[in-house]
């Protein structure tokens, strides 16, 4: 498997089982987090601009649809981080708040918590479990002439 997918696997990965972690450990706290995200416009705007750039390397470095399941899973997720961004830095506060209020947070909290969960444990498993190709076979040869 290309370095690449090796790479943000982990990374992708790791990090998500940590949210997954942070989730499950302190309830109470994410969800009053999340209600009073959407109605601060400079929180949304900050987290907006780090998914969109988060999102963005993702989808400009890996940006793979043909090589099976597991690489389709880390360029779908960059797609959702660029798609989630975007949202954040142009929907105003008040839609953003009823889009809250209609996921019913509390509800489904634990469903919503085994999302990372699960993307982050097979990711992970994936990714460490991977034997990465050497980089002369992912970067193109020196061109000798310039």
């Amino acid at each position: 498997m290309p370095v690449v997918t090796v790479y943000l696997s982990r990374l992708i990965g790791i990090v998500s089982l940590i949210v997954a972690a942070a989730m499950l450990a302190d309830k109470a706290t994410v969800v009053t987090a999340v209600e009073h995200l959407g109605q601060d416009r400079t929180a949304l705007l900050l987290l907006g601009t780090f998914r969109v750039v988060a999102g963005a390397a993702i989808v400009l470095i890996h940006n793979v649809w043909t090589r099976g399941f597991w690489p389709l899973v880390v360029t779908l997720t960059g797609w959702a981080l660029l798609v989630r961004g975007v949202i954040n830095l142009f929907l105003p506060p008040e839609v953003m708040s009823g889009l809250f209020a209609q996921t019913q947070i509390v509800d489904f909290y634990y469903l919503y918590a085994s999302i990372p969960l699960m993307l982050g444990a097979y990711l992970t498993l994936r990714g460490f479990s991977a034997t990465a190709a050497p980089f002369e076979t992912v970067l193109p040869p020196p061109n000798p002439g310039r």
